[in-house]
């Protein structure tokens, strides 16, 4: 009984076949995994390792000589079926060619001990046998016998069968370790590599690394432009590593580079993180080769991906553990890269970390926070500061940017730079988004009450606030329930933040300016705005960065960046805001350039709802 099975559900091959006097054409749906099969076929017959186990020599000889002609070249031979086992798991074949009748030990029997190995139960076994009653196949069927060979062997039908059974074990294996995505080893594969590297590491006492790049915030690209369009970044990304870290070279997941080259090997491992092993000559050149990859990396990440005719930017945080002989397993490994990976994401100086045992305390005492945080507003941790925005002509107070603080019962005061990208991260900044949201509302309400009737509240939205689906309603209901005016609240959004995913951003930064409400561009200077989209975006504000203030050493320096910005801002018709203004010479510098406004400590720090209601009836005394 000639079995159809392979070509049937794994469509492997396009060549054409001749079974029982006809032909048949076997495709792939994917010229990728043609390609590949079809390479994967001829390195398959190359290296695979046929055992024959058959009480007659003769037999094993004939055998032999078809498959030579077919270009085989790795054979076993076991004449003594009670050694069989015991050569099957030392040698471990990538085929077994097993005669059923055989004295003491019977290929029955060779079979069941197969299929109850845990480490030998997928080995395809094709079963030789001049029996031609159905019963005795049936049998072999039942106990896991891949396929038959009827006796005497006929040679193109020993081909086709042998090339049918490698092509689907060239399919399954495809299946299991590569990512249908990107095209990339998953993480079945490249944990298999990995485990393979830290033998030859312990004999050669070798170093090798392993690099963790992670995308950074890629859920809000998800969210915002769909799974379709993620899965079109996801594979552009991949073609990117490769060609940062491989020259644009794809490997062959089922076979080594050329011999002599030494290139990294990259595998998607889960979601949006991609994993590179990177052999060293020594440990001495790590520093060096993981500064370069990684600054080339970085660069190619300044040009945004192009999608559906939108321009996507994307970051990334990186982390490397060190693949050495007293590296304790493969997870430890990984893990120690995971570690140093979100290391890297909490430090905005840093392009990659190296693991270190520190991290290991430092990782714990972040859980930890982390854990504080999902109850600290409940529990009255989260407290807001305000620091004032002045008028730049009058020197008058006219507003307030919130700022949120967290005083933890055990760590004290926690810098909002360590645990707002802890917040994002978890997602925990939608819930304290909120609350700041409204509080803010709620306080500005208060102080225009008390006769401050042009107050207005600057509230920083974090780029997971906007991508939720349901921000704009968010907004509304704060509005709603404080009675603050719509046009007394202003939404900061950083200037890097609007520019990932700028097309849908647009979007819904129209939807929040229906609202009423005003909308400034924080840190501006600092990223990579688009002109044309600063133009498109329903902006009121922008804001410029401190770092570029801090240029302003005397009243008539010259500070090109300020100038051009509050230049490009009056012509896009927006207002200015300086931050970081410490000193009287920054401040006319900035009035002599017609900024609208400035913070900064020349007037004041961020300071609790109290002092800063202390700081507002001053100024008023001060004004009257």
């Amino acid at each position: 009984m000639e079995r159809r099975w392979c070509a049937e559900k794994f469509s492997m091959s396009s060549d054409l076949h001749e079974a029982n006097g006809t032909w048949q054409s076997v495709t792939i749906h994917s010229d990728r995994y043609d390609t590949d099969l079809h390479e994967l076929a001829r390195t398959l017959i190359a290296d695979a390792k046929i055992m024959m186990v058959d009480d007659e020599e003769l037999n094993m000889e004939i055998l032999q000589v078809h498959l030579e002609e077919e270009g085989y070249r790795r054979f076993v031979s076991v004449c003594d079926s009670t050694q069989a086992m015991q050569r099957i798991r030392e040698e471990r074949p990538d085929v077994l060619l097993l005669d059923i009748v055989m004295p003491r030990v019977t290929g029955y029997d060779i079979l069941s001990l197969i299929r109850a190995d845990e480490k030998l139960r997928y080995l395809p076994v094709i079963v030789l046998t001049s029996a031609n009653d159905a019963q005795t196949k049936l049998k072999a069927l039942k106990l896991g016998a891949t396929d038959f060979l009827a006796k005497p062997i006929d040679a193109s039908e020993l081909a086709l069968r042998m090339r049918n059974t490698l092509t689907a074990m060239a399919w399954q294996k495809r299946m299991s370790e590569v990512d249908p995505l990107t095209d990339l080893p998953n993480r079945v594969w490249f944990t298999q590599l990995l485990r393979h590297k830290l033998d030859d590491c312990r004999a050669a006492g070798s170093v090798s690394a392993l690099i963790l790049v992670n995308i950074n915030r890629f859920k809000s690209i998800n969210d915002s432009l769909g799974p379709a369009r993620g899965d079109e970044v996801l594979v552009a990304f991949g073609n990117m590593m490769l060609q940062c870290f491989r020259q644009g070279k794809k490997q062959a997941w089922f076979s080594s580079d050329v011999p002599g080259v030494i290139l990294p090997t990259i595998s998607r491992l889960d979601g949006d993180r991609f994993a590179v092993y990177m052999p060293l000559s020594e440990r001495g050149e790590l520093d060096d080769t993981l500064a370069k990859s990684t600054e080339t990396l970085i660069d190619s990440l300044n040009t945004p991906f192009m999608i559906s005719g939108q321009p996507i930017y994307l970051g990334v945080s990186v982390g490397v553990s060190i693949l050495s002989p007293q590296t304790q397993s493969i997870e430890s490994l990984i893990n120690n890269a995971e570690t140093a990976m979100l290391f890297t994401r909490r430090r905005s100086d840093k392009t990659f970390s190296i693991y270190s045992d520190f991290m290991d305390a430092k990782a714990r005492e972040l859980l930890s926070i982390e854990n504080g945080l999902r109850t600290a507003v409940d529990n009255g941790e989260i407290f807001m500061v305000y620091q004032p925005k002045v008028d730049v002509k009058s020197n008058q107070i006219n507003g307030a940017e919130a700022l949120v603080r967290w005083l933890h019962p055990e760590f004290g005061l926690i810098s909002p730079v360590n645990f707002i990208p802890l917040a994002e991260n978890s997602g925990m900044i939608v819930s304290i988004g909120e609350w700041v949201l409204r509080e803010s509302c709620f306080q500005a309400r208060r102080w225009m009450q008390m006769g401050y009737v042009d107050f207005r509240i600057a509230v920083n939205v974090s780029i997971r606030q906007l991508h939720e689906p349901d921000f704009i309603d968010t907004v509304k209901n704060a509005l709603i329930d404080s009675a603050l005016p719509p046009e007394s609240l202003i939404i900061e959004l950083t200037e890097n933040m609007i520019m990932e995913n700028a097309e849908s951003n647009v979007v819904k930064l129209q939807k929040l300016k229906s609202l009423g409400v005003r909308i400034s561009i924080d840190d501006f200077g600092t990223g990579y705005s688009s002109l044309s989209y600063l133009q498109r975006f329903p902006l009121d504000q922008l804001k410029i960065d401190r770092s570029f203030i801090k240029e302003i050493l005397s009243e008539t320096c010259s500070t090109p960046i300020v100038k051009a910005v509050i230049s490009l801002a009056h012509d896009l018709g927006l207002s200015v805001v300086a931050e970081g203004i410490e000193t009287p010479t920054q401040l006319m510098h900035i009035r002599r350039l017609n900024c609208e406004e400035y913070q900064g400590f020349l007037c004041s720090k961020p300071v609790i709802a109290a002092e800063f209601q202390e700081l507002l009836e001053s100024d008023y005394r001060h004004q009257a």
